[in-house]
């Protein structure tokens, strides 16, 4: 079914369907390539293609040929045409009823060309309801843009920078109003919005007068004044093409691309995406009633953050605040409340990203960067009254809250993330505590916790998560079970109650001063819902951390020591055990990153009685809400299924045959390792099929390439070593994007890919060879595990793969782990570049180390 509201132009729609006999399949693909052909028209195609494009797109039974997708996905590139995305259920067919033989997939969609996403950009599918049929019916809207018109407030274009003007408008504005600097932002809003209005009117006509005189030019003939002003005009023709340029950069918000390589069109199609993209057209009220209108929508937001940001009231926590020791030193007290200077202010102001999303008063971070000359004294003096004196913030620390969707089109408001959107001057302030803060917060927190502390990567929770699930796999047999307990904590940022925050900073030693500033900085905010552009009522929460507040990653680090302390005691008090990987390993009981949060213990009824009580006791004290019905549990082999299933039962969550990822990354990695990490070949596929990709110049897909493709895998064999033919799938994927001409032409491949990967100086494009960045990053693994004796992955590996040895001289051993096994494939790369310094001599082997500087080899 289509529907819209004053559709206009011509426009083309194809009702498609794909066989569902496998062999037939290539006759479909072919049909539907002669179709596009005619690309005059816009061009919608829907219905059932029998085809999926990624192996996300199904649930159940055997998983899907890569060949099969991959050849839907070539002919959509080769038609072009973009999967328009979906709003409703993920799938679309569904077989079987039964929770074992349940299949579901995605066979019906609608896919579109660029002229018809341009004739229609509010066009979206909805997935409807079925009872009847085994696919359910898709409703195609050409979209009512006037539902969701945008209401215009300032906000500071990048583009003003290159005006000639711009600097004198500010400079006048901002000393011609003595006052307070929120006053003068006020003002300088009023006159900005005037000057830009003039400017924007000039500019319309420019860049075609430029271009026309050019051509005029270029046609005449050569003498001095006319190639005097050849060039004179092609600078001011390119100052105008770099304008437009910023102009979608700023909207398409590509951090990855820079500015100069004419890559305009390609900006123009991202910010096209993001807005379709971050519209939202229905929320769900909390009855479950949908709503549509621009208005209730906003209410609709407003109401349920006003309601997830009140406080419910901390319980009694002298118990749980007994595990927290003083951690915080005189000395560090001291460096926490020295007086803060203005270069302290200027480093936080740097640092930021120059043109991230904007605050309530419409001014990024680039405008106090580059007219610091003009407006940094005032920043400075504001800044440091706040740090140095308690002054307020001025009515600076309004945030807007915007929304970030945790799964595909969701329609209900906890599918989605707020991220706080917080006024440049309220983060420099926090940004400056923050910059101090860092140096000591490893002090004060759990070793089990690795998130956002000096010297610990996320990395290492990865290696010691899947070194002790390996270990319960492997237990088959032996009197006592264990257990690993994945906790689903439910929008834990924005349910930190400040009470509860601020005993734990006094338990553990921070300065009454220094605690009353950041109690000052988290609870006098102002939040307003920003939602499609327009902002909704004002309302003051009192509780929750601001995910984009720089203090905020540091201050919830803080906050769930609450939950460590409740661990510690009960291992200490024998209530709980944790699990070993080696006999003298330690004892690891809990892993946290953030708000992820692993347990490990003995698979007990008794033990798992007390661990349900022990998390109710944080919630009661904490505010926070564990969501058991999210939350999985995984059991060793060696335990008995009558066993699991009471403790499943009492805990109240899922028994798991497997933790199936953990922080992103598989958790068990078979015989079958390419079925492993096909997710990273999908994701590459996903970004490469998106309409921005086939835009960009030659310069802008070698940064797409180094920047955005060959960075999708690096956070997976940082831990794990992909097989060859798996990093040659990913270059041959590579190539093909890199050598594609226009936007369906496959090019040809005029040298291999590893010569491509050779450096800039050495004839190549610099490009990454994945297989030896592979090696590359393993071996860093291996590094940090020679020089971090102290880190608490290093001590579990010693414990069980070299106890009584160094790393380098370490051997694959039994029953070893696939992340070891990786570690120590990486061995070699360390073993030819590292070379012993000479001290006393105790630990080198004279035969067999590496240590003679001049010697072939070190050796």
């Amino acid at each position: 079914m289509i529907e819209g509201n004053s559709i206009e132009g011509e426009w083309r729609y194809t009702g498609f369907y794909g066989s569902h006999c496998t062999c037939d399949q290539h006759a479909s693909w072919r049909l539907l390539k002669e179709l596009g052909q005619e690309q005059r028209f816009s061009w919608l195609v829907s219905c059932d293609f029998n085809e999926i494009l990624y192996s996300s797109e199904k649930s159940g039974g055997q998983q899907r040929e890569e060949r099969k997708m991959a050849a839907f996905r070539e002919a959509l590139d080769e038609c072009q045409l973009v999967d328009m995305g979906f709003q409703g259920t993920w799938f679309t067919w569904e077989r079987r009823n039964l929770p074992e033989t349940n299949i579901k997939e995605r066979l019906d969609r609608g896919v579109i060309n660029e002229k018809w996403m341009n004739l229609f950009p509010g066009g979206n599918v909805r997935h409807l309801t079925h009872s009847i049929s085994d696919h359910c019916p898709l409703l195609i809207h050409t979209g009512n843009e006037e539902n969701f018109c945008r209401i215009s407030s300032f906000k500071f274009e990048a583009w003003w920078t290159l005006e000639e003007s711009f600097e004198q408008e500010v400079r006048k504005s901002w000393e011609s109003l003595n006052g307070s600097i929120s006053k003068k932002l006020g003002r300088l809003q009023h006159s900005l919005t005037r000057w830009a209005s003039l400017v924007k009117m000039r500019r319309d006509g420019v860049k075609k007068e430029l271009t026309k005189e050019l051509e005029t030019l270029l046609n005449g003939d050569r003498n001095e004044d006319t190639m005097a002003k050849i060039i004179d005009t092609k600078i001011h023709l390119n100052m105008e093409i770099d304008k437009d340029e910023m102009y979608w950069e700023q909207r398409a918000r590509a951090n990855w691309l820079q500015l100069g390589s004419k890559n305009s069109a390609f900006f123009h199609k991202y910010a096209s995406a993001r807005r379709r993209t971050n519209t939202i057209r229905r929320l769900e009220k909390a009855e479950g009633q949908e709503v549509t209108d621009k208005f209730e929508i906003s209410e609709t937001a407003s109401d349920f953050f006003h309601d997830l940001f009140s406080s419910r009231g901390a319980g009694e926590s002298s118990y749980l605040l007994q595990g927290i020791g003083t951690y915080i030193s005189t000395e560090t007290n001291t460096a926490l409340l020295s007086a803060y200077s203005e270069e302290e202010v200027y480093k936080a102001l740097k640092e930021m990203g120059s043109t991230k999303a904007l605050g309530s008063d419409g001014f990024p971070a680039l405008f106090f960067q580059k007219y610091w000359h003009i407006v940094g004294r005032d920043v400075e003096d504001f800044c440091l009254r706040v740090l140095n004196e308690d002054k307020d913030f001025e009515g600076m620390n309004r945030t807007d809250i915007v929304f970030i969707p945790k799964s595909p089109n969701p329609t209900n408001l906890t599918n989605f993330r707020p991220i706080s959107l917080c006024t440049i001057l309220y983060k420099i302030v926090t940004k400056a505590i923050a910059n101090i803060l860092q140096d000591y917060i490893g002090s004060c927190i759990d070793n089990a916790q690795s998130a956002f502390a000096p010297g610990r990567l996320i990395s290492d929770n990865v290696l010691i998560a899947y070194e002790i699930l390996h270990t319960l796999r492997q237990k088959s047999s032996g009197k006592k079970g264990f257990m690993a307990v994945k906790l689903d904590m439910s929008k834990a940022y924005d349910r930190v109650e400040w009470g509860f925050l601020k005993k734990v900073m006094s338990q553990m030693g921070f300065a009454e001063k220094w605690v009353s500033l950041v109690m000052k900085c988290i609870s006098t905010v102002s939040n307003s819902v920003n939602i499609n552009g327009s902002r909704g009522r004002i309302f003051h929460p009192s509780r929750g951390l601001r995910q984009g507040d720089p203090l905020s990653p540091y201050l919830f680090l803080i906050y769930s020591e609450g939950l460590s302390s409740l661990i510690r005691q009960a291992v200490g008090e024998g209530f709980l055990r944790g699990v070993k990987v080696s006999r003298r390993g330690p004892e690891i009981s809990h892993l946290l990153f953030a708000d992820d949060c692993l347990l490990f213990g003995e698979a007990t009824k008794e033990r798992a009685t007390f661990l349900k009580a022990m998390l109710r006791q944080y919630e009661h004290c904490s505010g926070q809400c564990v969501n058991f019905n999210k939350s999985t549990i995984f059991f060793s082999s060696n335990t008995a299924e009558g066993a699991k299933n009471k403790i499943s039962e009492v805990l109240g969550v899922q028994c798991s045959t497997n933790i199936e990822k953990y922080l992103g990354l598989p958790n068990v990695v078979g015989r079958k390792k390419k079925e492993s990490f096909q997710n990273l070949k999908n994701k590459i596929n996903q970004r490469i099929c998106h309409w921005s990709s086939k835009c960009l110049s030659q310069r802008g897909k070698e940064v797409f390439i180094k920047s955005v493709l060959q960075a999708i895998p690096t956070y997976a064999i940082t831990c794990f070593l992909l097989p060859k033919a798996q990093c040659g799938d990913l270059e041959s994927i590579f190539a093909k994007y890199w050598w594609q001409r226009g936007k369906n032409k496959k090019g040809i491949h005029w040298c291999q890919w590893k010569f491509i990967c050779r450096p800039k100086e050495e004839g190549g494009m610099g490009f990454r060879n994945m297989s030896q960045f592979n090696l590359a990053l393993l071996a860093k693994q291996g590094w940090r595990i020679m020089n971090n004796a102290d880190s608490l992955v290093t001590k579990v590996l010693k414990a069980k793969y070299f106890p009584n040895d160094q790393f380098l001289n370490s051997r694959m051993g039994n029953s070893y782990s696939y992340t070891w096994k990786s570690i120590w494939a990486a061995k070699d790369v360390l073993w030819k570049g590292l070379i012993w310094r000479v001290g006393t001599g105790t630990n080198i082997s004279i035969n067999n180390d590496a240590w003679v500087p001049e010697a072939l080899h070190f050796r």
